[in-house]
């Protein structure tokens, strides 16, 4: 359990650190906002993972898992198209929006996969919950690939949705 705690841990780092520097890349406004509301998310990722491994090292049992506050998701992203950009930079964003899908879907399969390896039900449901987490940034990332598909006309066929 530590093991795959600490390695978590690194992946949200890693995350925040990945969100904190494209956001300056990106050349649509709104995946610039994306990119920080999902680089906060990593950040409070983290720090949810540390508090957790304190505790646990302190001899505590794992029973519950706070709630992620998607409100902010909700109000700012919900139904909200890309806002219109010049195909050449929509090209530059959906390289990087791709790395960012990439990035999130190996998250979830990482802690579906411990989830899966997992005896303990408090702690395989405290696993499940982190990649349903993930799992929501690839939708916010997703949506945002697709609207850039959709206006430009793109016919990729390799993206897996």
């Amino acid at each position: 359990m530590y093991d795959v705690l600490r390695l978590a841990e690194q992946f949200e780092i890693d995350g925040f650190k990945f969100y904190t520097s494209k956001k300056n890349e990106v050349r649509n406004k709104a995946v610039a906002e994306i990119f920080d509301y999902l680089a906060q998310m990593e950040k409070e990722h983290t720090e949810f993972i540390r508090r957790l491994i304190k505790s646990l090292n302190e001899g505590a049992q794992v029973d519950s898992l706070p709630e992620q506050d998607t409100k902010y998701y909700k109000s700012r992203y919900e139904g909200q198209k890309i806002s219109e950009a010049s195909a050449e930079d929509d090209m530059a964003d959906l390289s990087i929006l791709r790395m960012a899908y990439l990035i999130e879907k190996d998250f979830m399969e990482f802690y579906e996969k411990a989830a899966n390896n997992e005896k303990d039900e408090r702690v395989k449901k405290l696993l499940l919950a982190l990649r349903d987490w993930e799992e929501g940034h690839k939708k916010i990332i997703e949506d945002q690939i697709k609207a850039i598909i959709e206006r430009n006309n793109l016919e990729l066929g390799f993206y897996p949705f």
